[in-house]
């Protein structure tokens, strides 16, 4: 094997360790198991022209380790700390893991995990991570209507409507009579079934909505009138 040797002034070489020293501290920094190349093979590569300093070792390092080496070394060792931060800074640029309006505690818990397993079970990671995952996964999880409220979406926007024409509807059924109260009252079904559709109406709110109804006006509820005595009280009821 042929020689080079150069004579380099100090501010020279000075100049080129500090960029073999920046080199192997941020190459390490982005990849903790890289393989840092000798000084002379970084400066070879410099005096070859090579931008990316690709030395053998390298190269032999990232065949050896795989595509997806990074994730393993993930799950093993920093995992945790790595999908905290993630997890943590997702909805600060926008980002938001969402869940089913209707789910209970207990379906977010088993979804979570469920994802949790998936995950580190395709990168062949450690499993007693799975708890610590799922456990992110939960705490950092919303309710799709909470994350569309953020986001000012045309869902939410739809959903405020909603509300006011709900509120709207109930008051028009207190001051209505005979059938236009009975077809507000129907129109109010409706507008209830979209808002436990979406979500911004819970089931205990609907029943109490209901029961108020029922208690001021419990002719709304009763079949329509039978008979001539049953037309004339529902019309005296509507004057």
């Amino acid at each position: 094997m042929k020689q080079i040797k150069l004579n380099l002034k100090d501010d020279v070489f000075a100049s080129l360790d500090r960029d073999y020293k920046n080199f192997v501290r941020l190459s390490t920094k982005v990849d903790s198991g890289f393989v840092a190349p000798s000084f002379d093979a970084f400066l070879l590569a410099r005096v070859s022209e090579n931008p990316h300093f690709l030395t053998e070792e390298a190269v032999q390092h990232m065949m050896i380790s795989g595509q997806y080496a990074w994730a393993k070394r993930a799950m093993d060792k920093d995992f945790p700390d790595v999908v905290a931060i993630l997890i943590e800074q997702a909805s600060s640029y926008g980002f938001h893991i969402a869940v089913r309006h209707d789910w209970s505690t207990d379906d977010l818990v088993n979804a979570s995990r469920a994802w949790a397993t998936a995950i580190i079970k395709q990168a062949k990671g450690d499993e007693t991570q799975i708890d610590i995952l799922a456990g992110q996964i939960k705490s950092a999880s919303t309710s799709i209507a909470a994350v569309q409220e953020k986001l000012k979406s045309p869902a939410s926007q739809l959903a405020h409507a909603l509300v006011q024409e709900l509120r709207e509807c109930h008051i028009a059924i207190e001051h209505a009579t005979g059938a236009v109260a009975r077809e507000k009252l129907g129109a109010l079904r409706s507008l209830l079934r979209l808002g436990r559709a979406y979500g911004n109406v819970s089931e205990k709110a609907e029943n109490d909505m209901i029961e108020r109804l029922k208690a001021q006006k419990p002719w709304l509820f009763t079949e329509g009138p039978k008979g001539f005595w049953g037309h004339v009280a529902a019309w005296w009821r509507g004057v």
